[in-house]
């Protein structure tokens, strides 16, 4: 006999004395799940989410509803000939330029033309305003991510910002007049 505690229907603990159960071994094991038939569970379970992550984002790639950025370690930025804090994530089409130096981060989206005419005018500059780009090593474009959209207040002067080709960098003129390079090794 076993002495087991146990709530009686007034919550109290009383002490009443109850014929243990005993289960004999084939009892015992049908009642028990073995720990590696969950953890095969789980892991199956994680797979097949990780494959179909990645047949949607191919498929979104391929289909050309998104593009992505990756990082260009390689390159690196010089705002008025001075090497600055920041990082470029680039495709075959356009860039983003992040700048992170003290109190000016701030990023722009350059558009590849495809192309470099006689004036070294290779593509065009957007502003991104308030947007900055996250810091990863790579970053999704949709139709209306990143948010670097054209607005007239951009255009005074200007019908657009052109990105030029110098020599082994691009360069561009921001509006308070400072010109970004990136360059290549």
């Amino acid at each position: 006999m076993q002495i087991q505690l146990g709530k009686s229907r007034f919550g109290c603990v009383s002490g009443r004395r109850r014929k243990a159960q005993s289960l004999t071994p084939e009892q015992f094991i049908q009642h028990q799940r073995p720990i590696s038939s969950m953890t095969n569970r789980w892991f199956l379970l994680s797979a097949l989410t990780a494959i179909l992550s990645m047949f949607a984002i191919g498929w979104l790639v391929l289909s050309r509803r998104v593009a992505y950025f990756t990082l260009e370690r390689r390159l690196r930025i010089e705002v008025d000939g001075v090497p600055v804090e920041g990082e470029i994530l680039g495709n075959r089409f356009s860039a983003i330029v992040t700048r992170r130096d003290a109190g000016k981060k701030h990023s722009y989206q350059l558009f590849y033309e495809g192309d470099v005419d006689f004036t070294g005018d290779m593509g065009s500059v957007s502003d991104c305003h308030q947007w900055v780009a996250p810091h990863f090593p790579f970053l999704l474009q949709t139709r209306t991510y990143p948010p670097c959209e054209r607005i007239p207040e951009d255009e005074l002067g200007l019908r657009r910002w052109p990105l030029m080709a110098r020599g082994r960098s691009m360069q561009f003129v921001t509006k308070d007049h400072s010109t970004i390079s990136i360059i290549k090794p």
